[in-house]
């Protein structure tokens, strides 16, 4: 999987979570989530995955 599959993947799998999740403070929890069931998914070659994680959901995160 590319880079580009990767980040669209991650894209789905937020916007597949209820709009309440889909916030600011959420990005923790989705993060937890995709560790524990999608590695795979999380940026781990430059930084800090977590931070990747959410320049990948940039435009995307509610502000609820």
């Amino acid at each position: 999987m590319n880079d580009k599959e990767r980040q669209a993947r991650v894209r789905e799998l937020w916007l597949e979570r209820p709009a309440e999740q889909r916030t600011g403070n959420g990005v923790m929890a989705f993060y937890g989530y995709l560790e524990k069931n999608h590695p795979e998914l999380l940026k781990r070659s430059h930084g800090d995955p977590y931070q990747q994680l959410k320049t990948d959901l940039r435009g995307l995160i509610l502000d609820l």
